[in-house]
């Protein structure tokens, strides 16, 4: 997932929204280096090797609409009207009669990035799977689980897995409930709000940067409870040249990846995945996707005791792109190829100080005390109970 840093955003007077931390120009760059991952640009070209994928339109009066019920909720703003309540719930209808008609389970996200910091609509779903996830833990490994260390990174495997699984959604209000808790989805509206004011000549293009036109989407990919989060790797392609392989998550000491010969089959299997269907594809399009960073999910094939291989998605290879257990600067040379040896990297060692840093997440995630009243918490009301009062307020 891309992992821009979040700017300090004001409220003008027209109550638009501009990130104050950044120029419009710097925006318009940062959108330059980013419109060719939105999944719109890419999933068409690889769209055999990844997730099958639905896009509904999200309009710019629509952006503000979730842009607005998000200052209105959290930010103490008066910025929703009556009608981007409509417009809101008028997604929801095409969610619910286009999307949500099967039994099917899918994954929500927007174009740009996913609401993986959203609230799920059952508040103590993730407690639960948490839970769930650290008894299956605790048996297997009983003895690291008597250390400090061993039992916050056991903890911390056990919340990415909640977090993973608090993200598959069945119907039209869990999917939007994440969306709109989610302040990553709020960042990303207002930075491609911005670019559409340049586009529309409600600001100066000072410097004359490439304005796209607006292309957003609420993206439903469908949802493959075979794919384990432990086995997403991060992938990094430099001038058609796969050079660094990152395990996805750095936070967690995976006990399965510590086995030597594992780590040289997963090495083998994404190289010549990569190779074999993925480039090929992309080698039409060399002036696009030559650099670029791909998440590949791996899945154990049971009938072929091999693994399959599945695209996540594709970020830009830039600094705004989390490098997993590698860095942007120490490992330049092996990032851009030029020590010529594709290089593997998992975590071996338990995270520094991960047993305080597994406190902070369980607390905020609320899986310390799953118990004890989360739904009286005003943050885990369903986003439509706090629209139906919002739209009772403007209608009376």
């Amino acid at each position: 997932m891309n992992d821009n840093s979040t700017a300090a955003v004001k409220i003008s007077s027209n109550q638009t929204t501009h990130n104050s931390g950044e120029s419009y120009d710097e925006q318009l760059l940062k959108r330059s280096k980013n419109v060719n991952f939105d999944v719109e640009a890419w999933y068409k070209i690889i769209k055999s090797e990844t997730f099958h994928t639905k896009l509904l339109p999200v309009s710019p009066s629509l952006a503000q609409a979730f842009v607005n019920f998000y200052q209105t909720r959290f930010m103490l703003k008066t910025s929703l009207t009556l009608h981007d309540v409509e417009l809101i719930q008028s997604m929801r209808h095409q969610l619910k009669e286009q999307i949500f008609n099967s039994n099917h389970t899918s994954f929500i996200r927007l174009s740009a990035r996913s609401p993986k910091d959203g609230k799920p609509l059952d508040s103590g779903k993730i407690g639960e799977f948490y839970q769930e996830k650290l008894s299956e833990l605790q048996a297997k490994y009983p003895n690291e689980y008597q250390t400090t260390k061993g039992k916050a990174n056991i903890q911390t495997i056990a919340l990415y897995y909640a977090q993973f699984h608090s993200l598959k959604v069945t119907n039209e209000d869990q999917a939007l409930n994440l969306i709109f808790t989610s302040e990553r989805i709020y960042h990303d509206l207002i930075e491609i709000l911005d670019c559409h004011e340049v586009k529309e000549n409600q600001v100066e293009n000072v410097n004359h940067t490439k304005v796209f036109d607006w292309d957003n989407h609420l993206i439903i990919r469908q949802w493959n409870d075979d794919l384990d989060p432990s086995m997403e790797f991060r992938c990094f392609v430099h001038q058609s040249n796969l050079t660094a392989i990152s395990q996805y998550n750095y936070l967690c000491k995976q006990y399965h990846l510590q086995d030597e010969n594992t780590v040289k089959c997963i090495k083998a299997t994404i190289e010549n995945y990569w190779r074999t269907r993925i480039q090929p594809l992309f080698d039409p399009y060399s002036d696009r996707y030559s650099n670029y960073v791909i998440d590949i999910g791996l899945i154990e094939n049971k009938t072929t005791n091999r693994y399959d291989c599945i695209v996540i998605e594709l970020n830009p290879f830039e600094r705004t792109t989390h490098p997993s257990l590698f860095d942007w600067i120490k490992d330049a040379d092996q990032l851009k190829g030029e020590t010529n040896q594709l290089e593997i990297r998992v975590q071996t060692d338990y995270y520094p100080y991960i047993e305080d840093y597994i406190e902070f997440l369980l607390e905020v995630n609320h899986c310390i005390r799953v118990n004890e009243g989360s739904s009286d918490r005003p943050d885990t009301k369903p986003y439509f109970m706090f629209l139906d009062q919002i739209k009772t307020q403007l209608s009376s």
